[in-house]
């Protein structure tokens, strides 16, 4: 395994490369001076701007292949964008036919493709991820290098966001200076955008009234909170559950308690996230024994269902939904219903230190994915991909993705068009007739094919359209939200994320670890040790919160971890992400 990298060339490259692209993106289509060959696609990324519109009289057939979402009832071929694009080409002189194909199985899809170098013109919305893109875009130029197309000319809108967005070009520039996938940009919104998804745990004030105890603040309070949810008496004479969890937000929470953050805590601590400045795994530090203990003392007290581990998202829903439980831990309040006095009794469990730690901070949901759009180095037509995809990356092209036309100016005849309803939310006749029960479901069957494309419109509709200030906790920073929701007590939805916002706004930061690029070597060195580690991670854990295993044996799971190559592993990964680090928490 090798250890080391040389990372010199590989900045250089990109250092190069980024500079090229910047100037590309504010000099008016000026052409590059490198004096490289402009018609290689993939590859080297130390290629010419390419700014001019193609002159293309034939007719040209462009070949998508798209990730469906589950429940998706019709063809991808029948959306209306796809079809609005041929209706956009035509308006910019070009006679072009949109070939759609859907997968509803991207993962197994994309390595088919890439596997057999069958790729379509575009793939849309299924993540390509790091490693794939130094793969299949670096050392194989199977990819589109899209670098020498983001220019003024070619692509203004993608240019706009990445001036607004600076940090985001560096994310996506490949060690070679290339960039193999293009970003989907889903902008702070107030209603969504100000905590992440590790802090999702709410109680029934109800519960707690009845129990004579307070919201929790102490991981005291916490369990013995628990303990007295246990001795309640249900009016239906069913047994309380004191928590339930689906999607591990329960350790998403305690994780989060005991100072972890950087990105989602996986269930038992196996992923990379940050404390205290410095990239770890929460189940290699000691703050993993306190996590342990806790989980301990929930299972083996009966504070969790008996059938914790292998209880099914439904099933914990159902209990959620019939009142059986105190503490509820999901996204969002969904299973409670829609009836005020259920939803108004639900408050958001605050912020608690668990073990040692001595801060909280939540990473926020990423503004940006960075791999969402990519494309075949064999196009025929790179500029006309290019040009549609930057549609989707103007306001007009993102609100015609998401929503598709205003009622009455469909140019296509195909769809009713949506308008506001008296409340001043977007809406349309196929959702207020019940056929769909939202804008995202109707859109997702009619309009798009999925929603991690291009940019996603910040729509105010019943909202005041101000920015929301807000201090990043880590680095002390300002950053904004569009107030784009009108949230009140009134709804459900509008419940949750109020009280939300309210306990866990002034723990949210903006630093998140995205993904690196890594050699093949080491590419391959990590997705087979990575499996390895987390599977262990994973047994080893159950049988700890079980009893199965003693909590006395920690250290000696530890000696188990080094010996499965643990401490490798975490080496190469802060190698990999010093620069990173040294960028939000300077020199160690």
């Amino acid at each position: 395994m090798k250890k080391k990298r040389n990372k010199v060339i590989a900045l250089l490259l990109a250092a190069i490369m980024l500079i090229g692209c910047l100037a590309g993106c504010g000099d008016d289509g000026e052409k590059g001076s490198d004096g490289s060959d402009a018609g290689e696609n993939g590859g080297s990324a130390a290629v010419q701007q390419i700014t001019d519109k193609p002159e293309i009289n034939e007719p040209v057939t462009l070949k998508i292949l798209t990730q469906r979402h589950a429940g998706s009832t019709t063809d991808a071929d029948d959306l209306w964008f796809f079809k609005y694009l041929e209706y956009w080409f035509a308006q910019q002189g070009y006679d072009v036919t949109i070939d759609v194909q859907q997968t509803n199985e991207a993962s197994t899809e994309k390595s088919l493709l890439l596997g057999t170098d069958t790729l379509s013109d575009v793939v849309w919305g299924i993540g390509l991820g790091k490693t794939n893109a130094a793969l299949y875009g670096m050392e194989e130029g199977m990819l589109l290098n899209w670098a020498p197309y983001v220019n003024e000319s070619l692509m203004p809108n993608l240019c706009h966001w990445l001036k607004e967005y600076p940090d985001v070009t560096p994310d996506i520039t490949a060690p070679d200076g290339g960039i193999y996938a293009l970003p989907y940009f889903a902008p702070s919104q107030y209603a969504s955008g100000c905590y992440g998804t590790s802090e999702r745990l709410y109680y029934r004030q109800s519960w707690l009234d009845a129990c004579g105890v307070k919201n929790p603040t102490t991981q005291e309070e916490f369990i013995n909170t628990l303990r007295a949810f246990k001795n309640m008496k249900l009016a239906n004479g069913a047994t309380p559950i004191p928590v339930v969890s689906a999607g591990s937000f329960l350790e998403k929470y305690l994780w989060t308690g005991l100072g972890f953050y950087g990105t989602e805590p996986n269930k038992y601590g196996s992923n990379l996230m940050i404390k205290d400045g410095e990239l770890v795994i929460p189940a290699y530090t000691e703050s993993y024994r306190d996590f342990i203990k806790i989980m301990n003392t929930l299972y083996s007290e009966g504070l969790l269902a008996r059938d914790y581990f292998s209880m099914s998202d439904t099933t914990a829903g159902g209990l959620m939904r019939d009142g059986s439980c105190g503490a509820l831990a999901w996204w969002t309040l969904e299973y409670v219903g829609e009836d005020p006095k259920a939803f108004g009794d639900i408050v958001c469990a605050n912020p608690i230190l668990f073990g040692d730690n001595k801060e909280i901070h939540v990473s926020r949901l990423n503004y940006f994915t960075a791999d969402t759009l990519w494309a075949s180095s064999k196009t025929k037509y790179p500029e006309l991909v290019a040009m549609m995809l930057d549609f989707i990356y103007s306001e007009e092209g993102a609100m015609l993705y998401r929503y598709g036309p205003k009622q009455g100016e469909d140019p296509l005849g195909l769809v009713d068009g949506w308008y506001y309803d008296e409340d001043g939310n977007i809406t349309t006749k196929m959702v207020e007739d019940g056929t769909y029960a939202s804008m995202a479901a109707y859109g997702r069957d009619r309009i798009f094919p999925f929603d991690n494309a291009g940019l996603r419109p910040a729509v105010v509709s019943s909202g005041t359209g101000e920015m929301k200030e807000f201090t990043d906790s880590v680095t002390g920073e300002k950053y904004y939200c569009i107030d784009n929701i009108k949230l009140d007590d009134n709804t459900n939805d509008g419940h949750w994320r109020l009280i939300t916002i309210e306990k866990w706004s002034d723990y949210a930061t903006s630093v998140r670890l995205n993904g690196v690029y890594l050699d093949s070597d080491d590419a391959t060195y990590v997705s087979d040790i990575i499996t390895t580690i987390q599977n262990y991670i994973t047994k080893e854990s159950a049988k700890f919160i079980t009893g199965q295993r003693d909590i006395s044996t920690i250290d000696q799971f530890w000696e188990e971890l080094e010996n499965l190559g643990i401490q490798d592993y975490l080496d190469l990964m802060k190698e990999s992400y010093s620069d990173y680090m040294k960028s939000v928490f300077g020199e160690k």
